[in-house]
């Protein structure tokens, strides 16, 4: 009994000696935990700190918009109603407000239960929406328009990304300043005003941007190493034509420099040539042109994606002084955190104006697009907080050889910078020339 009983006190000091071990084990683990959770922390916030964050957006307030070129092109769809989308009965006897470019094409009155839970979708917690805007900022003079926006939607609610392109040529209620191009709108009154703007038109409450350049875009692909995309003869070509038109507008005395030489197929593109290839419409339209840019934007993803996490880190150190944004320091790491944990692998891709929703026309001599506003505010709403598509990401594509370049030399000893023969248009379509602008 008592050999049993000392058996039991050695097997109790065992086990006080064994806990302290494991305490110290724990405790080892858990500050190994938060230095290295302390590193990544060191990490984010050194990359945070390269954002810039202006103290005055970039666009210049209630500035006057950059003069506009006429745009009347020959392949882009005009639709028309369809019955089920008449404008919804209004519920009241009451003369109805006449609404905004009403004048122009018939409005949807929003019902209060509609106006009520897109309210509601507006103040809904599960969801991430930030206005990427794409600026020209070549230009020295003092203002610009926003030629590129669209709404980054992380959703939460259903796990996925969400992308809406807001087509610049539409035209709006611009708030104190009445009817222009959405594009207008921040020329007109900074950042500020183009969310006003959004949210009168569209119903979306925006407070959070993301502003870059040309140039920044050239970087990106650049640092990814390049993107390969499909294109036709009649892109490349076309492509070139914008390539030559940016070299002008940036000083680039060899107008040939960075054109594409490669056969029909996918390409594998520099940054300078993603831009002219995003920046193509002549050819084809404005819609053609959306669709090229979100096929780059979705390649981006995937690529950078497929990058390890040092290379990751190298290429936001580099790129994001490059980035103008009014998100905090916890914003983007809720952003960002986010994305990361909820995204399903692609980009889900939503566009305004809606078919169905708008016509062609003039206005001011100039091409817009007249829409449906509250009809389309109403589909942006099921989209953006309804919609749960899940998309793959896009498929990474082994780029055709390059052909040889047949440029003409920097120097001119061959002909000069226009030899009619040298621009690579294997079945002459779009003209063997070079249209100075570009795709703008």
């Amino acid at each position: 009994m008592a050999r049993t009983n000392k058996t039991a006190g050695e097997e109790t000091q065992t086990a006080k000696k064994k806990l302290p071990l494991l305490l110290r084990i724990l405790l080892a683990l858990l500050a190994l935990a938060f230095v290295l959770g302390a590193v990544v922390a060191c990490l984010g916030l050194d990359l945070l700190g390269r954002i810039s964050r202006p103290a005055e957006d970039g666009f210049a307030a209630a500035g006057t918009p950059e003069p506009e070129e006429e745009y009347a092109p020959d392949q882009t769809p005009t639709p028309t109603r369809t019955p089920e989308l008449t404008p919804t009965p209004h519920p009241s006897a009451t003369p109805r407000p006449t609404l905004p470019v009403s004048e122009y094409y018939e409005q949807t009155y929003l019902t209060d239960a509609q106006l009520a839970k897109m309210a509601e979708n507006n103040a809904s917690d599960e969801f991430i929406n930030v206005l990427l805007i794409g600026a020209d900022r070549r230009s020295k003079k003092g203002s610009y328009n926003s030629d590129t926006m669209m709404i980054a939607t992380i959703d939460k609610r259903h796990g996925t990304l969400k992308l809406t392109t807001l087509m610049r040529d539409m035209l709006v209620n611009i708030p104190g300043h009445g009817y222009g191009k959405l594009n207008s709108a921040a020329a007109r009154g900074g950042i500020e005003l183009l969310f006003q703007t959004i949210e009168e038109n569209f119903h979306i409450v925006l407070t959070q941007y993301v502003l870059v350049d040309f140039y920044m875009f050239v970087d990106v692909i650049d640092a990814l190493g390049g993107i390969t995309v499909q294109m036709t003869a009649e892109e490349i070509s076309a492509a070139n034509d914008c390539i030559a038109g940016l070299n002008k507008q940036l000083g680039v005395e060899y107008l040939w420099d960075g054109f594409i030489f490669a056969d029909p197929g996918p390409v594998k593109l520099t940054g300078k040539q993603a831009l002219g290839y995003s920046r193509i419409r002549k050819i084809d339209s404005e819609f053609a042109r959306t669709e090229r840019q979100y096929t780059v934007l979705n390649t981006v993803l995937s690529i950078f994606r497929s990058k390890s996490l040092s290379k990751q880190y190298d290429i936001l150190y580099d790129l994001l002084p490059m980035v103008e944004t009014n998100m905090t320091n916890a914003e983007i790491v809720d952003a960002a955190v986010s994305a990361l944990t909820s995204s399903k692998g692609g980009l889900i891709y939503f566009r305004l104006p809606v078919e169905g929703y708008f016509q062609n026309g003039k206005w001011n001599k100039k091409f817009v697009f007249f829409a449906d506003l509250p009809g389309m505010a109403q589909e942006l709403h099921e989209f953006i907080f309804d919609d749960d598509e899940t998309v793959s990401a896009a498929k990474l594509l082994d780029p055709n050889p390059s052909l040889p370049p047949r440029t003409p030399s920097p120097t001119g000893a061959d002909g000069g910078f226009y030899p009619e023969a040298t621009v690579y248009n294997p079945d002459g379509i779009g003209g063997s020339g070079i249209s100075i602008g570009g795709g703008d």
